[in-house]
């Protein structure tokens, strides 16, 4: 399942997920090796309120029964309709048209600023580490900071990754932008879900999420898989 699958799920994870509860794993202890890591706001979490991997994943048919229009999946045109799913990188032939969800593409031959990137590893709590099956969907989505450190707005990445065995490395820039005038810059969460049944817009109990809020650019990033949806 491609990228587009994924920006319209985050663009509707916001509303869809503030019934989430965890485990209540302790956070991890060092959410980043690189010193451009910020804090979130006291008494605030990076996943309070906006959950950006609510309803993601990538086999069966997510489509079903799902109409995602402009109008926050309320009574707008099917965005799939006419859109090949099976090219997760975009590329020119049969990438996916975001304009079906009435937004505007990114240039395809644009500069892509090295500077506009989030690298780093992914990796499974100790106490998540037997839910995390190698062959199993990472989804991974960047978004704006918001004042209280909780993601905001559209997706500016997203990416779709396929867990190994111990660990995750991961890449984040402009390159993996679906919506124009959207750039890896800034404050900025970075949201890992571990998803069992690899859909984009299902969830279920035993599904895994890390974040990590950073300043952009960022290198050597940890985001522990340490919040069990219930």
């Amino acid at each position: 399942m491609g990228r587009f699958l994924l920006v319209a799920a985050v663009l509707l994870a916001s509303s869809a997920c503030k019934d989430k509860k965890s485990e209540g794993l302790p956070p991890a202890q060092e959410w980043s090796a690189n010193t451009n890591t910020l804090p979130s706001a006291p008494g605030a979490s990076p996943q309070a309120g906006n959950n950006p991997h609510a309803k993601m994943g990538a086999a069966g048919d997510p489509h079903a029964g799902v109409d995602m229009g402009a109008a926050g999946g309320a009574g707008g045109p099917d965005p799939h309709a006419g859109v090949d799913m099976n090219n997760p990188h975009g590329g020119a032939a049969g990438s996916p048209d975001v304009s079906k969800m009435g937004l505007t593409p990114p240039d395809p031959n644009r500069k892509i600023d090295p500077n506009h990137r989030v690298t780093g590893t992914i990796k499974p709590h100790a106490k998540a580490k037997d839910r995390i099956a190698a062959g199993g969907a990472i989804f991974v989505v960047v978004k704006k900071a918001g004042p209280d450190g909780a993601p905001v707005g559209p997706p500016l990445a997203v990416d779709r990754l396929t867990w190994t065995k111990d660990e995750l490395k991961f890449s984040m820039t402009d390159a993996q932008s679906m919506i124009a005038g959207t750039e890896v810059s800034g404050d900025v969460v970075v949201t890992a879900r571990y998803d069992q049944d690899s859909d984009a817009i299902s969830k279920q109990p035993g599904d895994v999420v890390g974040t990590a809020r950073v300043k952009v650019p960022a290198d050597n990033v940890n985001i522990v898989l340490d919040d069990i949806l219930q």
